[in-house]
């Protein structure tokens, strides 16, 4: 990525307090991730292409979940990541010689429970953890994975701003904090699987 590209990403929006509060009170958890072993190995380059995949098959529910909810309707199909996953699937499944879904290894499920129960302005903590990952670190990523369709965005200034959007016209003083505890669940819960992932795929 080049220094233009990078304040490109950098300067997509002006964070507003509540989105300040969100980064503050989320970091933590978000170090965690950036810190496992799973993700430690993708970028060295050392993690095996068949638990990479698995992790596709296992996030992809969640995806198409989000995107029930909130993206039906968009005009910009890259921003619609289940499309693109199912994309990178079928190369990983093409490559291992293996077909590549949750139906072996399923440790997603729970995530998946969870999100279904909770209130629609606390869904877009998924718009949180996994897009705006996508469009930020995301980018980095694509370039230590053989298939790395999910990290493609046509317009991606315009893409941050439109999922920032999304997220931040639901919070205010009286969704705040309960928003960051819902982001925070989000994390563990994709520790989970990336967990699981990591010691049991082969």
């Amino acid at each position: 990525m080049n220094i233009f590209h990078l304040i490109n990403i950098i300067t997509a929006y002006k964070p507003n307090k509540y989105s300040k509060l969100l980064k503050e009170g989320t970091k933590e958890a978000h170090d965690l991730i950036e810190q496992h072993p799973f993700f430690r190995d993708l970028l060295n380059g050392t993690l095996p292409d068949v638990k990479y995949a698995y992790y596709l098959a296992n996030i992809l529910p969640i995806y198409e979940l989000v995107e029930q909810e909130f993206l039906s309707n968009v005009t910009d199909k890259s921003v619609l990541q289940s499309t693109k996953i199912k994309k990178d699937l079928e190369n990983y499944s093409n490559l291992l010689n293996r077909k590549i879904d949750n139906s072996t290894y399923n440790y997603s499920f729970a995530w998946v429970m969870y999100f279904k129960q909770k209130s629609r302005t606390y869904k877009k903590a998924e718009l949180y953890v996994r897009w705006l990952a996508d469009m930020y670190g995301g980018q980095v990523l694509k370039k230590k994975v053989k298939y790395g369709e999910k990290y493609k965005f046509k317009n991606l200034r315009k893409n941050i701003k439109f999922i920032r959007k999304m997220i931040e016209e639901d919070l205010n003083d009286d969704t705040i904090q309960k928003f960051i505890e819902e982001v925070n669940i989000v994390y563990k819960l994709h520790n989970f699987t990336i967990s699981h992932i990591y010691q049991y795929v082969e």
